[in-house]
Parts: C-alpha cells; structure tokens; sequence
C-alpha cells in the first residue's frame, strides 16, 4: 500500500519506498489532512513527492540538517517548528503546487535550451540541418509570470530590460483581440495605455521643468527638447519636421509643424531667458526686444517663402516624409521668454497689444507651455 484516505475524516497517509527521492529526508509516512483524494505533487507509486516539492525538502533539510515529519494539509497556512529533534513541518498544498508549476517552468525552460544547444551543434556539423545552426530557445509559458512575481524588480531593471520592455509591450497591447463585448481584455488595454501615457506625460513635464529651471539656457538644447516632445505641448498638431529631415534648399524654418488636416505651421525656437520687451522711458511704453524682433522679421520671411514655394516645398515633404500638406496661409509661432517677465500690469497690457499687432503669427511663452503640459498631466491622473 503506498497511500490511503478516510473520505469520511478526511485523514491519510502516504509510504514512502525504500530509495525513494524523499526517504532519506522525510519520516514515513507522510500525513494527509483535508483531503478526500490523493494529493497532487506525489509520485503514486510510492517515490515521494515530484520536483517541487523535492526542492522544498531539500531546502528546509540543508538548513536544519535533521529528518522531517511531514504533514500536507489542504489549509492555506504552512507551519514549521524545528525545536526537536527532528522538524515538524505542515505544508500547504497551495504551496506544493506552487513548487510544483515552478519545477515544470524551469524544466521545460532549459529542456527547449538543450533542444535549441543540439539544434545548433547540429547545425554546425551537418549539412541537413544547416537551417537550424542559429537556433533559439522556444519562450517556455509561465517564465514572464515567474519574473514578475520577483521582489524590486522594477527597481533593479537594466536598461537593456528597460528596452526591450517598451518594444514588447505595445507589441502585446495591440496583439490583445477582442470586441466592445470582451470588456475585461479591452480594460486591460485601455488601463495599461492609461497608466503608460501618465507615467510618460509625467516624465516629460519633471524634464520641462529641471530644464527651465536652469540659470545657463542653450538654444540648441530647447531645439532637441521641442523636436521630441512638441506634439504633447502642442497636441493639435500630428506630425513635426525639421529642415534636414526634407532635404529642403533656401531660406527655410528649421522647425515645421503639420496639423491632422494637413495644413503646415512654422515655429521658430528661442531661450526661456530671451528678454521680450524693452521700456521707452520717453513714451512710457514697451517695445519688442531686439532678439524677439528679429525672430519675427525671421518667421514673417519664412511665411513669406513658404508660400511662394509652396509647389517645391509639397513636392519636397512628399518625396522625403511621404506626407501631403497643404501650404495655405501658414502661421508663425515664436517659443520665447517666460511670463514671469510681465511683472507688472504695464508689461502685461503692452504686450497683449504687441501680440495682437502681429500678422498671423504668435509668440508663446515657456511657462505657458508648462503650465498647459501640467494641466494635462492633472487631467490623465484622474
């Protein structure tokens, strides 16, 4: 007899046979409680108990060094008291079964490793099977969960983990099928967008802020930060380009942005620190800076030439983007300065004024463009 149960107690024992896996480590038998049947996580004939349970016993014997009383119970809590001269362990067959599903991961992980290793050796050695001199382990099912149940994982990613998870995962979120009935699937998809365009949103904005809050600014710097994340600032727009990225000859902006609809906008970029006013003390009114000025002669000269080669500039976006655009009355937008200059309600007034005077062209401060960034970044939070 190798095992028996009482259905009615619910109480059984298991024998373990001479040489099994378990008989040196673990008395016999085995107790059973909560159980109207065999157990999983046991060799029916008599060889103790399969993988993950052997490695539990193996782990608590090499720390104790003593023999084991075991009991299996089909509560949820395991106990273990090793005051005696040997220990008394009560082991969940939640936790079993669990040994057990991480046995067979493992196992079938490094069985699809040796099968990929042969494949290659073979591969290398016979012209037959030349196909398969650059094989790869098939991913074995399960392994993902393993990795993810780890402790600080997040906190001990490398940035080659960090990398290939931002490829996989849109990857998997799009492969997710599914219809408006399969709600649980298509929240999951929603949620993890959520969360992710969050998290991305608050990066950014932590960025724009460390940024503008440093006392030496560089226009090139501002360049490259706009080029990436102008379309979150600016979310009306779909698509951003620069000069190089069209091969475009002549007097062209550096910086061209396309709406949904097609219709193309110039921007022109300057520091946070450019100074937008200046006082005359004679009039008692405030005029444009040097710097902002010629940045609007710049942009209105860009409009200008946008415009007239209009057919060039289409043809150009064309062939190099495979974009259409329409070039009809094309605005100009100036990113220069901080609000924080308008100290007082002159300031303010005189370059409302200033603004509106200007044809077809805008100038948009830093700090409204983060204030804008962190409105959003409040309204993705809810």
């Amino acid at each position: 007899m190798v095992y028996r149960i009482d259905p009615n107690t619910k109480i059984g024992e298991y024998h373990l046979v001479q040489d099994s896996n378990n008989s040196q480590k673990v008395r016999t038998p085995i107790k059973l409680v909560g159980f109207e049947r065999m157990p999983s996580g046991f060799y029916k004939e008599g060889y103790g108990l399969t993988a993950g349970g052997k490695s539990i016993i193996d782990e608590i014997y090499r720390r104790y060094e003593k023999s084991i009383d075991l009991t299996v119970t089909a509560s949820r809590d395991s106990k273990l008291d090793a005051r005696g001269k040997s220990v008394k362990l009560s082991l969940s067959q939640l936790v079993l079964s669990k040994a057990g599903e991480a046995a067979r991961t493992i196992r079938k992980a490094r069985n699809e490793e040796m099968r990929a290793e042969t494949q290659r050796i073979l591969g290398g050695a016979l012209t037959q099977f030349k196909d398969m001199y650059e094989a790869v382990p098939a991913y074995s099912g399960g392994s993902i969960a393993k990795i993810l149940e780890s402790p600080k994982l997040v906190q001990n990613l490398s940035e080659q983990d960090q990398a290939a998870l931002e490829s996989f995962i849109p990857e998997y979120l799009s492969s997710i099928t599914g219809t408006l009935r399969s709600k649980k699937k298509l929240k999951v998809v929603y949620d993890s967008l959520d969360a992710g365009k969050t998290i991305y949103l608050k990066k950014v904005l932590e960025e724009f802020r460390r940024k503008l809050a440093k006392d030496v600014q560089n226009e090139s710097t501002w360049q490259d930060f706009l080029t990436e994340y102008i379309l979150i600032l600016r979310h009306s727009y779909g698509e951003v380009l620069q000069k190089e990225s069209v091969s475009l000859q002549g007097k062209f902006p550096d910086f061209l942005l396309i709406d949904p609809y097609g219709y193309l906008d110039i921007y022109e970029i300057k520091k946070p620190s450019t100074n937008l006013m200046k006082l005359d003390a004679s009039r008692n009114n405030y005029y444009w800076d040097t710097e902002i000025s010629k940045a609007i002669a710049q942009t209105e000269n860009y409009i200008h030439q946008s415009q007239r080669n209009a057919d060039a500039l289409t043809n150009d976006i064309r062939k190099h983007k495979g974009i259409e655009v329409n070039i009809v009355r094309p605005r100009g937008f100036i990113i220069a300065g901080k609000r924080e200059q308008l100290k007082s309600k002159k300031l303010q007034d005189d370059f409302r004024i200033l603004c509106d005077s200007l044809k077809n062209l805008d100038i948009l401060l830093y700090d409204d463009l983060l204030e804008s960034l962190e409105s959003l970044v409040s309204r993705s939070s809810v």
